[in-house]
């Protein structure tokens, strides 16, 4: 129906939630393989001998080399047009060839011309430890266009997908400790713990590329795919055509010091939250000065915690702590739904310096995550391939010789030789805390526990070589996961590179709006940064909320409409905002949440989910204490929005509002709700902003 935006490079306990990958499949995974694992042909085909031995019968086209066995494409391959999919063996340890082989996944999508491609596509949106096959819709959507002379090739990086699987049950499925988990993952592995590092996967693409005969390649990398992109590039550059990096990792995570990589992240949180409220009529109308504020915030919360109950977005009361550690971690550095939480966090402070601390808790209800949760299927996402990559890739500020309790002090020390000034405005115990601690891109002890047996192979040769490949830079003004100023700083790696600025895109541009897909697709069908006109300003803007009313009367009134038709005055005009409210805060509960929830002061709401749009009944639902609405809305497909409530409350004069208008409306300018009814007996007309 819509797109609901996921990135793909949030740290491990962050990527997905448990939920969105329901199915329970145990796959046993060997320590060394030896042969195609039963992993490497779940998807829509069972392992067996018969149909590998049919398998390597198939003819093959002239180009393909005989290193492929190939299978036949799951159902949702063929539907989405894959014209072969297979496997490349590859040595495990290419320094110890003896060792075994592993299963290299992949899918190929051919060009409609009948020719043979001018390149084949490739790509990968991070995680790492995330499926690339699994997202063919993505890529397709992404790169459809230019199927028309050029191939797509989506590749699963080894450990993950359909490539050999890492399942370490306990560790993927939630059911032991996380250091445990990690643990025993590690010991499930033995030798082969070091060798799912990236400068092995850059080779293993090299081999798929090579069996099927391609000489040159695009590369689109998203978030850790830079890093996919960085080895591939310095390793082998010749066979780049072009490269589009959309908010790449790259020699940053892996040259400077973890610590560094967590400023950029600390220092992009109060600019890119306070550039949401700006683009926000509503948000931006009562923050002019949304920096100071949210420093402010962040200073309070430090010497005074805030401490409560609140639910969550699906009626859960939980007990919730809103510190420095919190504010950082669920809130901020962890937006959920359409950046809900960012888009909340101003008017929650107001509401706190008026002493209303409920708006913040709730915040803090709504953004908790567990640290082990069950990822499900390891073929969607493996937590034990997240780590096999990341902690062997990035310089650890410990040495792996040493016994875990040595490795924890060593990293204790380094954390305290930092300044405590190093990531103002938070603190340095904020800032190398939960997200640190359990990031294992970032370092920390995610990876304390992990085991490198043998040397990884590096991501980048010991004197990286850049070539002058044609190469598009993707940067969203509001990601915080990999900001501008470290997207910057791997784009000087690439000679031949043009940076371009999403405004009002998130984390991996290409998830957030047409303009980054015709960037991307264009720039590989031309080799030239097509125009960046609709960069400059927000494709969509997110809802923000300028405040949380106690009461009516401390709303911002709407707008009377130009019709002439109002008749209502202040009061009820303030009424009608908050009614506009009531019915918003319960369909963006309705996005991160299950459907049946609590308002923000009372009363219940409940989603249906259809494939043409959201049904939202609200009963008595309550955004400040004296309105109380309730009826019906209806989000449709294209966005559209319509409403029927009923509004009743001491704050009110009483009646009914019909409310028509758009909700995060992709590509479209931003509008007015337009609200009639009555209220009070008296007529309605009037605009309230959409966002």
């Amino acid at each position: 129906m819509r797109r609901i935006c996921i990135p793909f490079s949030l740290v491990l306990v962050c990527i997905f939630s448990a939920n969105c990958l329901q199915a329970q499949i145990p796959i046993q995974q060997p320590k060394v393989n030896r042969a195609i694992p039963h992993s490497a042909l779940k998807q829509g085909t069972p392992m067996a001998a018969p149909l590998l031995r049919k398998a390597e019968a198939m003819s093959l086209p002239a180009l393909v080399s005989k290193n492929i066995v190939p299978v036949t494409c799951s159902s949702d391959a063929q539907s989405a047009g894959a014209s072969l999919c297979g496997y490349v063996n590859v040595p495990l340890d290419r320094k110890h060839p003896k060792q075994g082989t592993i299963a290299i996944y992949f899918e190929q999508y051919l060009n409609s011309s009948g020719k043979p491609a001018v390149s084949a596509i490739l790509g990968n949106f991070g995680g790492p430890g995330v499926t690339t096959t699994g997202s063919r819709g993505g890529f397709l959507g992404i790169f459809g266009a230019n199927l028309d002379v050029h191939d797509l090739l989506l590749i699963d990086d080894r450990g993950r997908g359909l490539s050999a699987t890492i399942n370490c049950p306990p560790l993927q499925q939630g059911t032991v400790s996380f250091d445990q988990g990690v643990a025993d993952c590690a010991a499930q592995l033995g030798i082969a713990a070091s060798r799912y590092g990236t400068g092995d996967i850059a080779a293993d693409v090299d081999a798929v590329r090579d069996a099927l005969g391609y000489d040159l390649v695009d590369y689109y990398g998203g978030s850790y795919g830079g890093e996919d992109v960085s080895a591939y590039a310095t390793h082998f550059g010749s066979h780049l055509r072009s490269i589009v990096l959309d908010a790449p990792c790259g020699a940053p995570y892996l040259d400077e010091t973890r610590f560094a990589i967590e400023w950029y992240r600390t220092h992009a949180e109060i600019p890119t939250t306070s550039r949401q409220c700006q683009y926000s009529p509503l948000c931006s109308a009562d923050h002019p000065y949304p920096e100071a504020e949210l420093e402010a915030l962040i200073a309070a919360i430090r010497l005074n915690p805030v401490v409560g109950q609140a639910y969550d977005a699906n009626g859960n009361l939980v007990k919730v702590q809103m510190d420095e550690d919190a504010l950082l971690n669920y809130v901020l550095d962890n937006p959920t739904g359409e950046f809900l939480s960012t888009g909340e966090v101003f008017a929650a402070a107001r509401s706190l310096w008026q002493g209303d601390t409920r708006p913040l808790l709730r915040l803090g209800a709504e953004g908790y995550f567990p640290i082990n949760p069950n990822y499900g299927d390891p073929t969607g996402i493996s937590a034990g391939a997240y780590l096999a990559t990341s902690c062997v890739d990035v310089k650890q500020p410990y040495h792996w010789s040493l016994p875990i309790p040595e490795r924890i002090e060593q990293l204790d020390e380094a954390i305290f030789s930092v300044p405590f000034w190093y990531f103002s405005p938070f603190s340095r115990e904020a800032s190398t805390g939960l997200v640190f601690s359990y990031g294992a891109i970032n370092g920390g002890r995610a990876c304390i526990e992990w085991e490198k047996p043998t040397p990884s192979s590096p991501v980048l040769p010991p004197y990286p070589i850049y070539l002058s490949t044609p190469t598009l830079v993707l940067t969203g003004s509001l990601d915080r996961r990999v900001p501008f100023a470290e997207v910057s700083q791997v784009a000087t790696y690439f000679p031949n590179s043009t940076l371009v600025t999403v405004v009002g895109a998130g984390h991996e541009t290409v998830n957030w709006g047409q303009c980054p897909v015709n960037l991307a697709s264009g720039f590989v069908e031309t080799l030239q940064v097509p125009d960046t006109t609709c960069a400059q300003s927000p494709e969509t803007v997110w809802p923000s909320v300028g405040r949380f009313p106690l009461y009516a009367k401390d709303a911002r009134p709407a707008q009377p409409d130009s019709s002439g038709m109002n008749r209502i005055g202040p009061q009820e005009e303030k009424v009608v905002s908050v009614a506009v409210a009531t019915a918003v805060d319960a369909l963006q509960r309705s996005i991160i949440g299950y459907g049946n929830g609590v308002g923000l002061r009372g009363g219940t709401f409940h989603t249906d989910y259809e494939a043409t749009q959201w049904t939202t009944t609200l009963t008595d639902c309550a955004f400040s204490k004296d309105v109380f609405v309730s009826g019906t809305i209806n989000w449709y497909a294209n966005n559209s929005l319509d409403a029927e409530l009923t509004v009743s409350g001491p704050g009110t004069g009483g009646g009914t509002l019909t409310i028509t208008g758009g909700w995060l409306v992709f590509g479209g300018p931003l509008g007015n709700f337009s609200v009639t009814g009555t209220l009070g007996g008296k007529q309605v007309a009037v605009l309230v902003p959409e966002a």
